[in-house]
């Protein structure tokens, strides 16, 4: 019994990452994650939000020096929906070469469905970007939350970055998957450095890219579910 447990948590571990969240994992992730979205969006709606954004942006806009300057340029590209196009593209073709279509379909799926997610949000909210602190970039002419280059980096780089180290150890996936963190920070925090978002943008950011990782592992499992007893011999 206890092999048949151990086996089914490595089977997990070594899958696709929506599969390996699974069913309770993607009710969970969605419900918290959508309730911190709307905490977020409660306060920025109401104006309770100003008093600590401002106050953030006011000390992350007292660091600058050249590397720092250098580091958030990187930081933000990685952020861009190019650049999130080109990994989430990228880890399709590679499943679709290794015979895993439907995994491939649900990157493009998740990856395209929080593009759309983030220009909806953005034009229910309507909210003006920052307007009085220096920026460093150009201010870009789409609304200000939620913040898109942070749910598309939380929705798309944990799938990209398991994909990478499935079949790897137990440490090299705890590796990489912590890099894959420290990255999705590193370009919400970007976007507060430029000036360019608020840090509340940054985190409703966060909890929609990651609510909607919890819908996309949750949806990919039922279907494959699905589908496997579709096509199992007993059925």
């Amino acid at each position: 019994m206890k092999k048949n447990v151990k086996k089914k948590k490595t089977e997990r571990r070594n899958t696709f990452l929506p599969y390996a969240i699974g069913t309770t994992g993607g009710v969970v992730l969605a419900t918290v994650a959508f309730w911190f979205f709307k905490q977020q969006a409660d306060h920025v709606v109401e104006g309770r939000a100003d008093q600590y954004d401002d106050l953030i942006m006011e000390a992350v806009h007292r660091i600058d020096n050249p590397t720092m300057h250098h580091a958030m340029e990187a930081a933000t590209q990685l952020g861009s929906h190019a650049a999130i196009g080109t990994a989430a593209g990228l880890t399709a073709i590679a499943m679709l070469r290794s015979g895993k279509k439907h995994d491939a379909w649900t990157v493009v799926v998740s990856t395209g469905g929080a593009m759309a997610i983030n220009t909806i949000l953005k034009n229910v909210f309507q909210r003006q970007r920052p307007q009085e602190l220096a920026r460093r970039i150009k201010l870009p002419k789409s609304h200000s939350f939620p913040s898109g280059h942070s749910l598309l980096s939380a929705a798309t780089y944990p799938i990209v970055a398991h994909h990478l180290v499935q079949h790897r150890s137990v440490a090299a996936q705890a590796f990489v998957h912590t890099l894959a963190g420290v990255t999705i920070l590193c370009v919400g925090f970007s976007r507060v450095y430029f000036g360019v978002h608020f840090p509340s943008d940054v985190l409703g950011g966060f909890a929609a890219g990651l609510g909607w990782l919890g819908l996309t592992s949750l949806s990919h499992t039922v279907v494959e579910s699905g589908r496997q007893d579709v096509d199992s011999p007993e059925s």
